[in-house]
């Protein structure tokens, strides 16, 4: 990998952490080496994976055959790399396939020996060039996030794809109600012309203590998400959830969305227009959230819906197969 938990808590980096750790509680040895993390110590343990860090790709490969893997899990630009090793070692690879960018394109054409897509619509569009592929949504375990929602309305990753403009112009229209904005692990923050409405927080490992119980509504105004974890972090505490209907949040949220901007087929892009939001759109997500901030019936009966939908994104069958197939894949013992 080229960042790793809990030192980068970007949603590809969570996800596999999640995998890995689901991997460590079944018995076996999960580890992460990471190639970019230089303020990263070079050893540390957590939720029971250690971790690595080791300065450049190259270091970090010499590392990684000390290990003596029995597969290796890999993703985003270190794939091809981690791929490539796993043929020198003569052991399997796997590749994590979490978006629907072009990189994808020459990582898939090396054949992984399994590629796990994070999403159904991901798979639809490139399962065709993968050899043998599942489905691993990004899983999200309730334990670890639930709560008693707290006041504020909330953004996650303070950059422009992300929706700070939108969000900081909901702000202004709300100047009374408290809002929080949380530092991403990727992109630009864009903490300058924060109104005084506006707390921000740095990056952290804690969601549920320092996010979840200060959130009453979550905002997710994305110009592009493949899934969106946070927004299925936000469901475990029945955290309302207000997003633009990109095809990975309308997987993730189901009936749970709530759309602002309408729900779009699927198979259809993205429309960048979110970040620049027009009067019309503006309105429509000032309407909704001044109801769900001041109809308390409205956000509970929301707020129920959440937490079904959390109950069915319950990791536990995913992450069996998940732990399941790598166990197929390792070598057999002498």
């Amino acid at each position: 990998m080229h960042f790793a938990a809990p030192h980068r808590m970007a949603g590809s980096e969570t996800m596999l952490h999640t995998m890995m750790r689901s991997v460590a509680e079944a018995g076996h040895e999960a580890h992460v080496v990471v190639s970019d993390l230089p303020d990263a110590p070079p050893t540390w343990e957590y939720q029971g994976v250690t971790g690595h860090s080791r300065r450049g790709v190259a270091e970090a490969t010499r590392f990684l055959r000390q290990l003596r893997p029995d597969v290796i899990v890999t993703h985003h630009q270190n794939a091809i790399q981690g791929i490539m090793e796993a043929r020198r070692l003569g052991v399997q690879s796997v590749f994590i396939q979490h978006n629907s960018f072009g990189l994808n394109r020459q990582i898939l054409a090396l054949r992984p020996d399994l590629t796990v897509f994070n999403t159904e619509w991901i798979k639809a569009m490139w399962g065709q060039q993968a050899g043998r592929s599942i489905v691993i949504h990004p899983p999200v375990r309730a334990d670890d996030h639930a709560t008693t929602p707290g006041n504020h309305v909330t953004l996650i990753n303070l950059n422009r794809h992300k929706g700070v403009d939108l969000f900081y112009r909901l702000a202004r229209h709300f100047p009374h109600q408290p809002f929080l904005g949380v530092h991403g692990g990727h992109g630009q923050q864009i903490v300058h012309g924060a109104p005084p409405n506006v707390r921000i927080i740095p990056q952290t490992n804690n969601m549920r203590d320092d996010v979840w119980a200060r959130t009453r509504v979550l905002l997710v105004p994305s110009v592009y998400e493949s899934y969106g974890m946070v927004a299925a972090e936000a469901l475990c505490s029945g955290i309302p959830v207000m997003a633009n209907a990109t095809p990975g949040l309308q997987e993730c949220l189901g009936a749970a969305g709530i759309w602002p901007g309408g729900v779009r087929a699927v198979t259809q892009p993205v429309p960048s227009n979110i970040v620049h939001t027009s009067a019309g759109a503006l309105a429509q997500w000032v309407a909704i959230l001044r109801r769900l901030l001041t109809d308390h019936e409205e956000w509970e009966r929301v707020s129920a819906v959440c937490r079904q939908r959390s109950a069915e994104l319950a990791p536990g069958p995913e992450m069996a197969r998940w732990v399941a197939e790598l166990e197929a894949m390792a070598p057999a013992k002498a």
